[in-house]
């Protein structure tokens, strides 16, 4: 195999970057766009040539992304996680985690209460076309 062909294995384009990480190419342009990640030499063509420890970075974004955190919470964990390999701040990694974990719980009483709401409408409001008994209004102002 020639240097060239070897060289050519050593990095992904963006669409082969985005194919590993399973998500788009406009989201890793949006994460260069964020500073989440870093943007990369392009050849003299001008595509971008990431490294292929790339895809393991956007797929923590992505993850973390899946699980409801914001874009700035993805940012700061990256930077704990990745700084140095020997000394996660597993403190504030954890402290974060909660954070999350929290507001997780707190959106699910919000839907259980909207679910809880819209159950009452659907007994409220019977599906018989001839009935004239439908308690909408009533239900939506208690």
């Amino acid at each position: 195999m020639n240097d060239k062909g070897s060289c050519m294995e050593d990095v992904l384009t963006i669409g082969q970057l985005a194919q590993r990480a399973g998500i788009g190419v406009s989201t890793i342009r949006f994460y260069e766009q964020k500073g989440l990640i870093e943007s990369p030499p392009r050849n003299k063509s001008g595509y971008r040539l990431y490294p292929p420890r790339m895809v393991e970075k956007v797929r923590f974004i992505k993850n973390c992304r899946d699980l409801g955190f914001s874009l700035r919470t993805a940012s700061d964990l990256l930077k704990l996680c990745y700084a140095s390999v020997d000394e996660v701040d597993c403190a504030s990694v954890q402290a974060r985690i909660k954070k999350q974990h929290e507001a997780i719980n707190q959106q699910f009483e919000v839907l259980t209460q909207q679910r809880e709401k819209l159950e009452q409408l659907l007994a409220a409001c019977p599906e018989d076309e001839g009935s004239q008994q439908c308690a909408f209004i009533q239900v939506m102002l208690d």
